[in-house]
């Protein structure tokens, strides 16, 4: 049985997400951008977090970490090499490791580029895979820890991911990441018909991920 999300806005353009395994109950936090509305999800959907899966050590993804953790006493899972930088750590992970929600195997990808311990965390049964800052809809996530060569190979490695996979990101980008597109290649007609769909989503308030 795939795993059930609800994706929700954080800060002023951070998603949050909760990820739930209905078989065993358990659910996992990606990231923690903001205490409140973290808490009205948990309330809407009734799931309690078991674990938060850090994704990189950026405020605007750990500042209700410790909060959080207090609340509901869970665990905090991030990457070794941001392991100072990430509060209330409890487990590391790195390229390779393998983690679990219930039954439910979580692949660890490292993808560097954002910064330098950045990690993407894949479910292959359910087909999703969370990639917070490395990519996003149109774009990828700014290098401010590496060269360009180092998000390069990331992006390859996600680009590797089964064809069906859904991706989730890190934040709202995607009309400014189409606007910029725009100014590159004014005259592409599937970009132009792209950019249109995403307006149109925003102006009526709806998210544009996740993607596939």
């Amino acid at each position: 049985m795939p795993v059930e999300i609800e994706q929700f806005m954080c800060r002023s353009d951070n998603f949050g997400v909760l990820v739930h395994d209905p078989k065993s109950g358990q659910t996992a936090l990606i990231d923690a951008p903001e205490e409140a509305p973290i808490l009205a999800a948990i309330e809407r959907t009734g799931w309690t977090p078991t674990m938060i899966l850090t994704t990189h050590h950026h405020v605007d993804h750990v500042e209700a970490n410790l909060a959080l953790k207090e609340r509901f006493k869970l665990r905090i899972v991030g990457p070794e090499a941001e392991k100072a930088k990430i509060p209330g750590i409890d487990e590391t992970v790195e390229q390779g490791s393998v983690i679990h929600l219930g039954d439910e195997r979580i692949d660890v990808i490292a993808t560097p580029g954002h910064t330098t311990g950045h990690v993407t965390y894949h479910l292959p049964a359910s087909k999703v895979a969370f990639a917070a800052d490395t990519l996003f809809a149109l774009g990828c996530g700014r290098l401010l820890e590496c060269k360009p060569p180092v998000m390069y190979d990331s992006l390859k490695k996600l680009a590797a991911l089964p064809a069906e996979t859904v991706v989730y990101c890190g934040h709202e980008y995607t009309l400014a990441n189409a606007r910029f597109a725009l100014t590159v290649d004014p005259t592409n007609p599937a970009l132009k018909e792209r950019a249109a769909k995403i307006e149109a989503l925003r102006a009526d308030g709806k998210p544009t991920l996740p993607t596939t």
